[in-house]
């Protein structure tokens, strides 16, 4: 994979496309599996290393650790130093604010913590946390599920339409985990721009649910992107 495309995959999952541009290289994601594949990790190695430096992002580095480590009085760096994975423009994208303290904690963090070596459950779950809309996203028994819109319910919880095969579900995340909240036979929208209503027989189930749910608008594709990136924050 060339540098250009690095630095456009980065640019694409950060929401820094224009809409053209997005929808131009969503259309590439859905016919480069080895592509689709990289944008998966970046994002789950993105998570992983948000979520470890969170807890420690504003607490101050106990003296003793900083002697013990050689570092003395807290100064600020140059750089940030490179994490173990096959995310290199991770630092690039995510400038922290690496002052004394912080960039201590980072040290800290990357010299005592194994890097984690347990793939994620490629499974519904996983697809609804990682998969941008029309970006279809491969389970470990094969199969696909293909995100088609995200809303948000009016009690706050992120909402995902998603297309499976011949079924169409609507699933909110709560509490970490992703629930289906109703599903029936058809498929999604053609494109993200609109809340669809499944074809079919069981079709009044997934327009209940939207209904149920007080559905907002879909969000556009640079937000949901962001919403991807920061692990589905609440609003």
């Amino acid at each position: 994979m060339t540098d250009e495309t690095e630095e456009r995959l980065a640019a694409f999952l950060d929401g820094a496309m224009s809409t053209a541009e997005a929808a131009e290289f969503e259309a590439r994601l859905s016919s480069d599996p080895e592509l689709a594949a990289r944008a998966e990790r970046w994002l789950a190695n993105d998570r992983r290393i948000a979520a470890a430096f969170a807890p420690i992002a504003l607490a101050p580095v106990p003296s003793e650790l900083l002697q013990t480590m050689g570092l003395g009085e807290p100064t600020p760096v140059a750089s940030a130093p490179s994490a173990a994975n096959d995310n290199p423009p991770w630092w690039r994208r995510h400038a922290l604010p690496l002052g004394g303290a912080v960039a201590a904690s980072l040290v800290a963090i990357l010299l005592l913590a194994p890097p984690s070596t347990q793939a994620p459950k490629r499974d519904l779950s996983f697809a609804l946390e990682t998969g941008r809309s029309l970006t279809p996203v491969r389970l470990a028994d094969g199969s696909s599920v293909t995100p088609t819109l995200t809303v948000k319910a009016a009690d706050g919880r992120w909402c995902r339409e998603y297309r499976r095969s011949s079924t169409v579900g609507l699933a909110c995340r709560e509490a970490g985990r992703w629930k289906v909240e109703a599903q029936g036979a058809g498929s999604g929208p053609a494109d993200g721009s609109e809340i669809a209503v499944a074809s079919g027989a069981d079709g009044s189930a997934l327009d209940a649910g939207f209904a149920r749910l007080g559905a907002s608008d879909p969000v556009n594709g640079n937000d949901e992107a962001a919403l991807i990136r920061d692990g589905w924050p609440a609003r």
